[in-house]
């Protein structure tokens, strides 16, 4: 009998807090939190695309979705998925099918993560 063994890796995620906090210290709480709000769900929307091109077989969609991700990650300070969505467009650049399917995997993990990081954050602020 063939064991299945499922591996699931959890990951510290590296996020810059003063980011968020300058959102908030620039917009007011309540803008802020709709930019936010707005930005999380930008972010969850290009992570179903990524998955929806790996999974129709188009790499060469994926960079340019992997680095509008990471536009999305990078000022809201989540450095992790900023780094991985940066990975995964110059992987996807090579096509190499494995790589981008580890790290798109990858990514994910880190996406639902940061995401509930942030509106975790959000609900300790009000």
């Amino acid at each position: 009998m063939t064991k299945i063994m499922e591996l699931w890796h959890e990951e510290s995620l590296c996020m810059d807090p003063e980011r968020l906090a300058g959102i908030y210290v620039e917009m007011g709480e309540s803008r802020a939190k709709t930019v936010i709000a707005g930005a999380t769900e930008e972010l969850a929307l290009e992570m179903e695309r990524l998955k929806g091109l790996m999974l129709a077989g188009h790499p060469r969609a994926m960079p340019q979705t992997a680095r509008r991700l990471r536009d999305i990650a990078e000022p809201l300070g989540l450095c992790s998925l900023t780094q991985v969505a940066e990975d995964l467009a110059k992987t996807a650049a090579t096509e190499n099918r494995v790589a981008m399917a580890a790290i798109l995997a990858r990514l994910d993990r880190l996406a639902n993560q940061s995401l509930k990081m942030v509106w975790d954050l959000q609900d300790m602020s009000g």
